[in-house]
């Protein structure tokens, strides 16, 4: 997705869980974050998280599934709450399973 909005026609969406998480809290996409994982700073498990409420515009039911590539990488600490956002059933792909990923 390149807009903040969700086409009404589409059947499946395709999004950062940056991008995703700038649409869900109104905040400007910072695109350089865009690029990075958990694993680019070392300082990333020390930041707080930062609560996301309910947005009209993305129902919680806006979708079915989920699909997190990299799982291992994106659905820890500051984009957790993207995902625990929606009541979809979230699908988790890694090449790089650990205990947290399982």
């Amino acid at each position: 997705m390149k807009t903040n909005h969700i086409d009404d026609v589409a059947v499946v969406a395709i999004s950062t869980i940056q991008r995703m998480f700038s649409m869900l809290s109104g905040h400007e996409i910072d695109e350089e974050m865009e690029e990075k994982s958990m694993f680019d700073d070392d300082n990333i498990l020390m930041k707080e998280v930062e609560p996301i409420k309910y947005n009209p515009n993305f129902p919680i039911e806006s979708f079915d599934y989920i699909v997190v590539d990299e799982c291992h990488r994106s659905i820890y600490n500051l984009w957790r709450q993207v995902l625990d956002y929606f009541d979809a059933k979230i699908i988790g792909l890694t090449a790089t399973p650990s205990k947290q990923t399982i």
